[in-house]
């Protein structure tokens, strides 16, 4: 289905730069500390074995060599689009789930794998047992 990587899209405005590094810092200090048992890339690609999509933040388990979680920033006039590329890229490497945090709307949407989208609680990440939404405040 997909033989060309999907363009997450490089986005820099500092609103976006900002909820990257907060969602990183927290989920790194996590990960730091023992909390959770999976590391978060910022803007690394999916498949290293070739060009790939690079999500804002991949969690990744270090010891199984596997994608978790992806979550992406976005705006209101990509949201949908992000959301789309998000469910592909869950199904296609077998991610447990993928978020898309709006930051203008203050909206999260969340796709879980084999399931779809999930509407009750989005922001919260099964993976970990966190809700990401904590780490924006």
């Amino acid at each position: 289905m997909l033989d060309e990587p999907i363009i997450m899209g490089v986005n820099a405005p500092k609103e976006h730069q900002k909820i990257i590094r907060k969602l990183a810092m927290a989920l790194g200090l996590l990960y730091d500390t023992g909390q959770i048992p999976y590391e978060p890339y910022p803007e690394t690609m999916v498949d290293a074995s070739k060009s790939s999509p690079t999500p804002d933040i991949l969690l990744f388990d270090n010891e199984s060599e596997k994608n978790i979680a992806l979550i992406e920033v976005t705006i209101p006039a990509s949201e949908d689009n992000d959301f789309e590329k998000t469910a592909i890229l869950v199904e296609k490497y077998k991610m447990a789930e993928g978020f898309i945090y709006n930051y203008r709307k203050n909206h999260w949407r969340k796709y879980k794998l084999n399931t779809g989208e999930i509407t009750q609680n989005p922001s919260f990440c099964d993976s970990i047992g966190y809700d990401l939404n904590e780490f924006l405040k």
